[in-house]
């Protein structure tokens, strides 16, 4: 059994719901954090699944916050798979996931880009800690948090199991934010870089703001 499954979803509620339905092997808790502000999507619980979250955000809390919310709400997990909403199972993915995850390991599977999908033990949050939820949206999450893993000494490990994977097209009409997002965020993980700063960082009502999407 899988024991946490997480995703965040902003605004492809068609992909999401091809998600759920590529989910073949039990799974102990599904978390979603529904980032759209909506409220108009019913997600349809599936069959394999034994408790089913929907967390619905008054304001987007980005990627970064939706996948640390996943993990600090199922705190004795021995892993986490985290996949974006735009993703979705070969059929037996999970089951090989189940079967290869290492709980002491930063878990990459079959999937493009690599970060698109991934299964993090317990003893890897344990050594570098979560997200830096300055980077929000999202952006350069995955490279500071993947630098601060290998300082940590966390080991990696390959799972063949295959995900696929559609471009996102959840951008739509954000242009001017995705780009200042995208910028501001690089500088960040480059006075980190330049610092050292091997920190799990933090929440920052600045950078929140100034960053907003909505």
């Amino acid at each position: 059994m899988i024991p946490v499954l997480g995703f965040a979803v902003y605004s492809q509620f068609d992909k999401a719901d091809r998600l759920l339905a590529s989910i073949d092997y039990p799974v102990r808790h599904l978390v979603i954090i529904d980032n759209s502000q909506t409220q108009n999507w019913e997600p349809k619980k599936p069959e394999s699944v034994e408790f089913f979250f929907v967390l619905r955000m008054p304001y987007g809390i980005g990627l970064v916050g939706a996948w640390n919310l996943v993990i600090k709400s199922t705190p004795y997990a021995p892993y986490w798979v985290l996949i974006n909403d735009d993703a979705w199972f070969e059929p037996g993915a999970l089951q090989t996931i189940a079967e290869q995850a290492d709980p002491d390991a930063l878990n990459f599977v079959d999937i493009i880009p690599e970060w698109a999908c991934l299964v993090f033990g317990e003893g890897a949050i344990a050594k570098a800690g979560l997200y830096d939820e300055r980077f929000y949206p999202l952006y350069f999450d995955d490279n500071d948090l993947h630098r601060r893993m290998i300082k940590a000494g966390v080991k990696e490990n390959k799972i063949p199991a295959k995900i696929h994977h559609e471009n996102s097209s959840s951008l739509s009409g954000k242009s001017n934010e995705n780009n200042r997002t995208y910028a501001a965020n690089q500088n960040l993980f480059n006075k980190k870089v330049n610092e050292e700063d091997f920190s799990p960082g933090y929440w920052d009502l600045e950078t929140r703001r100034a960053n907003r999407w909505d």
